[in-house]
């Protein structure tokens, strides 16, 4: 981080202070108050050390040299920043120099020299006591004054010196550049008192790999997030280290190899020089771009610098990672994703529909792939779906009843269709005349352990292209698809119903992640950093990127599926009974009205703290099943 400079200046103005005092009421003769003659200040000459304070007297008089009492002062200083003055005449020494003082009274003034000599440097410290640096690097020394007192000295003049200008120069103010290999002594001096150091300057440059790290967009600081196969390309991003300044250019190779160690792949790029002297993965010094099609379980990987020892180091142990040996490739297969974009017919204004076309698919799945852990992907258009809601009175709409009524009507045409555990998006339009949405979507937060059922798989926002930014409906996209994901809000811009074990403040990212898939899509020539700053995709932040825990949630919510059949989305359909209803705050109950379509069955788990049963006209039960009802992400005081 680069330091922060805070500069403050100030006015230097005459201190003036009034001492208030209660005039005297004059003669018995009802002349009025005898006037001042003249002002006279005890003592009207002193010298002072900095820092050190004096109390002045000031006497006033008539024209015959007799003391007027209870008469009052003012008192000020020619230079406030050299000597203050206080209302009671205490003088206190600021800085070196020579500074007139003054007391008035009844337009007499009185003047006193004050004389401020600078307290003397009793010792200096050179700081590092010792230190060590390489060929063509600088190192930054400092030098501290004190007082006889230990009290700390500022702004004294301070010489610097090298004892051997032919191993390591100074310059005026500390900064110390190594010339060769060797040792120096360097002094520091002012007044009469010096110190020095020695600084050791090492032989040859080093340079190392410190780590790396593969990732498809979201990454942990310890590497440990697995590869999804069958989904994104990956980025290997490598972070070297060096002791001295260079320009030098370098090979940074990437290898890859099948479980039995042979080779199947090894790319190489080169590094142009500034490897960073403190490094870190905002700014990774090598990236490799891996395809899709080259990873795969049981693979092993290893990065090296240098490979044909071309330039000079110190040691080449550091310049492989993993340091021996190769690295296992951590991989997990998530289930294929169908996400069916279904355009919403409002028929309650004028059958406005939402945009969605061929072209469009891509835009509606870019952040989708950026930042959430999925394998293959397959978007697809589902046919116009009608409501009645009512978007609201214009301008503003998109209130929660709205969004509610076409998430619980959308959900069911989902069980219908002949493709249930697809994942539906519902793609609403602002009607003409609205110009501001309270929600821009609605997603059902399904309870865990669920996924596999295929349960609530449903969820809506607004179109491409609607929004002021173009990126916020590509966002909602990601982020209601993470709450069917199972997950809840990160606590960033004060959404409702936020995860409490969100582990970083502020709902922020955390830590620095990489855009993989722009780089994937020939959107950017490289993977570019993604601030650990920045919210996360499930908060309401601007410009949003999935955290580790935010990745890790939805892998967790996903990965444990992969045995779900395959045909189960083309199984035959059957009639089903339609039961569905909320759980408000309190424990309120609703249901509502019960039907029965052709469609899929979704049941419950058998597990949670709520029981469905259904009985016959004699008290049967017919069915019995226990279940955790879902969340709304923005209804937290109901469940579905």
């Amino acid at each position: 981080m680069r330091p922060s400079l805070a500069i403050r200046s100030r006015v230097l103005a005459p201190s003036v202070v009034l001492s208030l005092l209660v005039a005297a009421c004059g003669g018995s003769d009802g002349t009025g108050p005898v006037r001042a003659a003249s002002v006279v200040i005890q003592p009207d000459s002193i010298s002072l050390d900095v820092g050190v304070s004096h109390q002045l007297a000031a006497s006033v008089r008539d024209g015959k040299g007799i003391a007027l009492t209870e008469r009052a002062v003012v008192w000020a200083s020619a230079d406030g920043a050299m000597a203050s003055i206080s209302s009671t005449g205490l003088v206190t020494a600021r800085a070196p120099g020579r500074v007139i003082v003054s007391a008035t009274s009844d337009g007499k003034i009185g003047q006193a020299v004050i004389r401020i000599a600078a307290v003397p440097v009793a010792s200096l410290v050179i700081l590092p006591e010792s230190a060590s640096t390489a060929v063509g690097r600088t190192l930054v020394l400092s030098a501290t004054t004190r007082a006889a007192n230990g009290n700390l000295l500022f702004q004294r003049q301070v010489t610097w010196t090298s004892r051997d200008v032919a191993t390591a120069t100074v310059s005026s103010d500390g900064l110390v550049t190594a010339m060769m290999p060797g040792w120096v002594v360097i002094t520091a001096t002012s007044e009469e008192q010096s110190d020095s150091t020695v600084v050791g300057i090492t032989r040859m440059p080093d340079f190392s790999i410190v780590d790396a790290h593969i990732t498809q967009g979201v990454q942990s600081g310890d590497g440990s997030i697995p590869i999804v196969l069958g989904g994104n390309p990956a980025v290997v991003n490598v972070v070297m280290r060096t002791n001295v300044q260079h320009a030098q250019a370098m090979q940074v190779v990437f290898r890859l190899f099948d479980a039995g160690g042979a080779l199947v792949r090894a790319d190489t790029v080169t590094k142009q020089g500034g490897i960073d002297l403190d490094p870190g993965y905002d700014a990774p010094d090598a990236q490799f771009l891996i395809p899709a099609s080259a990873l795969a379980a049981g693979h092993r990987w290893q990065v090296a610098r240098d490979p044909k020892v071309i330039s000079v180091d110190d040691s080449s142990a550091n310049d492989v990672f993993p340091r021996t040996g190769t690295a296992a490739l951590a991989t997990v297969t998530v289930p294929p994703l169908e996400i069916r974009f279904v355009p919403i017919v409002l028929s309650a204004h004028a059958g406005e529909t939402g945009a969605v076309s061929a072209g469009l698919l891509p835009e509606y799945v870019r952040v989708v792939k950026s930042v959430h852990p999925l394998g293959s992907v397959t978007p697809t258009i589902g046919e116009p779906f009608s409501t009645t809601a009512s978007f609201g009175t214009p301008p503003r709409g998109g209130e929660s009843p709205f969004w509610l009524q076409v998430l619980g009507e959308l959900d069911v045409a989902r069980i219908a269709s002949d493709a249930p555990s697809a994942h539906w998006y519902g793609v609403v339009v602002p009607p003409t005349g609205f110009n501001y949405t309270t929600f821009g979507g609605f997603g059902y937060v399904p309870a865990p352990g669920t996924y596999d059922n295929g349960a609530r798989r449903t969820a809506l926002g607004v179109q491409i292209g609607w929004f002021s930014d173009p990126a916020q409906a590509r966002e909602l996209v990601a982020h209601e698809l993470g709450h069917n994901f199972g997950r809840r809000h990160a606590p960033c811009g004060n959404p409702a119903n936020p995860d409490p074990s969100y582990p970083y403040a502020g709902g922020l990212n955390g830590r620095v992640q990489h855009d993989v898939f722009s780089w994937a899509t020939g959107r950017a020539t490289s993977a570019a950093a993604v601030s650990a700053l920045i919210g996360d995709i499930m908060g309401y932040c601007d410009v949003p990127w999935a955290s580790d825990y935010t990745y890790r949630g939805v892998l967790a919510f996903r990965a444990p599926q992969i045995a779900i059949a395959a045909g189960s989305a083309k199984a035959e359909r059957t009639r089903v009974l339609i039961v569905r209803g909320t759980i408000e705050e309190g424990g309120l109950v609703r249901i509502d009205p019960v039907f029965a379509i052709d469609g899929h069955p979704e049941r419950p788990r058998g597990a949670g703290s709520y029981r469905l049963e259904g009985r016959a006209a004699d008290a049967r039960v017919l069915f019995s099943y226990a279940f955790e009802p879902a969340d709304v992400d923005h209804a937290p005081t109901v469940r579905q």
